[in-house]
């Protein structure tokens, strides 16, 4: 059976925060009988709350969620929010949406427009709406 995650899963499987949850959420996955999709969305959440709230870095988060995307039944809705991931373990300081739209920007082949000096670190094709 197939299920969509909720933030809240994939942050007790980092955490561990709450033994019993963490617990029953490693039995789900052990089993082989579910699959879990995990949307780019709950995968932004996880990282916002990774980070303001449980105070990781990117590199940590985003590590994480990698490791987490190898494990056979738990699919990423869009696949390229690994490489999103990958930039952001990678440069460092920047935030998970525009390692989001760098990534999507180059799979989809279409620019971003943005007012935001961080695109110069992540590769894709941006504008600034003055230079339009």
């Amino acid at each position: 059976m197939d299920f969509l995650a909720d933030t809240n899963i994939l942050v007790r499987l980092f955490t561990q925060d709450d033994k019993e949850q963490f617990e029953k959420v490693s039995e789900m996955l052990d089993s082989g009988d579910f699959q879990i999709i995990v949307s780019s969305p709950v995968i932004i959440e996880t990282c916002w709350v990774l980070k303001s709230h449980y105070k990781h870095s990117n590199v940590d988060v985003g590590n994480a969620l990698l490791s987490l995307s190898q494990i056979d039944n738990i699919i990423f809705e869009e696949n390229y929010m690994k490489d999103a991931l990958r930039l952001f373990v990678e440069k460092g300081n920047v935030d998970i949406v525009d390692c989001y739209l760098s990534a999507k920007s180059k799979t989809i082949n279409m620019p971003v427009v943005t007012w935001d000096s961080d695109f110069t670190k992540l590769g894709c094709e941006y504008y600034k709406p003055n230079q339009l």
